[in-house]
């Protein structure tokens, strides 16, 4: 078992980037296996559902994410949402054809968000409720959100780093737990 951490952010000095390292190290001092994947290292083309099925990228994320135990997603937060990274990784794993399934169908989820003012805290909501109900995903409730008043120096303050780390007790104890669930969704109301 392992889970998939996704940073989306494609700012070079990204604290959302910043955040999914620490979740990251947060996981190695649990003893859980996780694996970072940087989508601005990836360079992903634009969602098309026609040609995007032979790229590497697409190949490499749906591999890595249809085999997660679940998935932290990683964003900054822009216009009170989401970063469209994100939504296009989303659109990528998430796709299905006469070929193809989504990677995304009942994995656990948690939302890590960086932004500037306390104000969006509920900025993963949108695409928490979309993934919820497309993809009968577990939304982990422990979410994190980090704006400008937790960072000191570069570095996340001790004050918020506990919310950090219990998220991510949580959302390996639901892995855990759901791991030897008895159903398999797919595309259903």
């Amino acid at each position: 078992m392992y889970i998939l951490i996704v940073s989306s952010s494609q700012d070079p000095n990204s604290r959302s980037r910043i955040l999914a390292q620490e979740c990251q190290h947060a996981f190695d001092d649990m003893g859980i296996n996780a694996k970072l994947v940087d989508l601005d290292e990836l360079k992903v083309p634009n969602f098309d559902n026609d040609t995007i099925y032979q790229t590497e990228q697409y190949q490499y994320l749906h591999s890595l994410t249809i085999e997660a135990a679940g998935v932290v997603l990683c964003s900054p937060t822009y216009n009170w949402g989401c970063c469209s990274e994100l939504k296009k990784y989303i659109e990528y794993v998430g796709s299905t054809d006469e070929n193809h399934v989504s990677a995304l169908f009942d994995k656990v989820v948690t939302f890590v968000n960086a932004a500037g003012l306390p104000h969006s805290y509920m900025a993963h909501s949108a695409l928490a409720t979309s993934l919820m109900i497309d993809f009968k995903c577990i939304i982990n409730p422990y979410n994190v959100y980090v704006h400008n008043r937790h960072w000191l120096d570069g570095r996340l303050t001790d004050e918020r780093r506990p919310r950090l780390v219990k998220s991510m007790k949580v959302m390996a104890e639901l892995c855990t737990l759901l791991e030897g669930r008895t159903y398999q969704s797919e595309w259903e109301l």
